[in-house]
């Protein structure tokens, strides 16, 4: 869903430059039309502007595209695709309308939606490294914590808003898509329509009250260093969970299926409960199963299904994984109460069928009285 945004961008933009060229149109006016204004409000404005960019500035363009790379595709595979456009429109839409209430200025681009994206980025890796390329005294790419990259500018937007230089930025929407996205992504987290991992803001709230708790501990019994047990380095096993999980993600962008198996491997044997976004764990569980990783396309169905029980395609995961019991595994004990499960709600016949077949594999041909 990001590529496909950031064409869309680039296309209204080259649309807007041919028609320059070819005499067909205004790329003015075309931005005028797109374009958010409270003095002449449509509603689609509030979508239309975040794909407006000023034709006499294509670093505007280019910038907002460089975010919505880097923030969008960990969120979007987090999200999920439809949900990931829906967080991306509706923090333009909220990012457009504080802008409206604090000035009439119209307004154009898709910064505020991809601060919303940083918003939610924040909340859901908080604890990741963004790579920066320095080109000042020392050249070099280096890493840098994201929360010190976003503090950064959010430090910049609100010295802007406050204290304004600078006419032409929407300061306002930006730190509106900024606390926009942090805080719809803690809702989502804290409501677990979004299920909480050990990468989020939540699970290090839930690491430092550990830690406060057992320095309480500590003090209340009075024991001196070593003389009770040191907690867990959660932050350590963090760092390398991220690394595996980066790693999954990274095989799966790149359709590398023989490493996404071993990635899988690995990351499951280091979190036995690990999942990764609905639409995403069932692609990989998918394309593990064509690429005849058997073992490992199994154990990615069972995480789908102890993860996302509530799911519309838990039956067909039931029926693949009842396959995979039955053919490959060799798990006839396990893969009978599955099918058997599935094929009470199977709606399409040509999976009813092969889940009865199956089932006549598993308990095998009816014998014959003897006389």
């Amino acid at each position: 869903m990001v590529e496909v945004l950031i064409v869309l961008n680039m296309l209204i933009y080259l649309v807007g430059l041919a028609s320059d060229v070819l005499g067909a149109g205004s790329f003015e006016e075309m931005t005028r039309w797109m374009q958010l204004s409270r003095g002449d409000f449509n509603v689609f404005s509030l979508v239309t502007y975040q794909f407006a960019h000023s034709p006499s500035d294509i670093l505007h363009l280019v910038f907002n595209m460089l975010g919505l790379w880097i923030f969008g595709v960990a969120l979007n595979d987090r999200l999920g695709h439809m949900s990931f456009l829906a967080f991306y429109l509706i923090g333009g839409a909220v990012a457009g309308g504080a802008h409206m209430m604090e000035t009439a200025a119209p307004v154009i681009g898709a910064s505020g939606s991809v601060c919303a994206l940083i918003g939610g980025f924040i909340a859901l890796f908080p604890r990741s490294k963004i790579r920066l390329l320095i080109l000042f005294f020392i050249i070099g790419i280096f890493e840098i914590g994201s929360l010190w990259v976003v503090g950064f500018y959010v430090f910049i937007d609100f010295v802007g808003w406050v204290a304004p230089s600078d006419s032409s930025v929407a300061y306002i929407a930006h730190l509106a898509g900024y606390l926009y996205g942090f805080l719809l992504a803690l809702v989502l987290l804290a409501t677990k329509i979004l299920r909480s991992d050990d990468f989020d803001v939540l699970f290090l709230l839930r690491q430092k009250k550990r830690r406060a708790e057992w320095k309480q501990v500590v003090s209340k019994t009075g024991s001196p260093a070593g003389a009770l047990p040191v907690p867990p380095s959660d932050f350590e096993q963090t760092d390398e969970m991220a690394g595996l999980r980066a790693r999954l993600r990274k095989c799966i962008r790149e359709k590398d299926w023989s490493g996404a198996a071993t990635a899988w491997n690995e990351y499951i044997e280091e979190v036995p409960d690990g999942t990764l976004p609905e639409e995403i764990q069932l692609e990989l569980a998918n394309r593990l199963f064509a690429a005849g990783q058997r073992s490992e396309a199994a154990t990615a169905y069972e995480q789908f299904l102890l993860n996302y029980s509530t799911s519309s395609q838990v039956q067909e995961v039931e029926l693949m994984l009842g396959m995979l019991y039955a053919r490959d595994l060799h798990r006839p004990d396990d893969a009978q109460p599955l099918l058997e499960k599935a094929l009470k709600q199977l709606k399409d016949e040509q999976q009813r069928i092969l889940a009865r077949t199956l089932l006549d594999e598993l308990r095998g041909p009816e014998t014959e009285p003897t006389s």
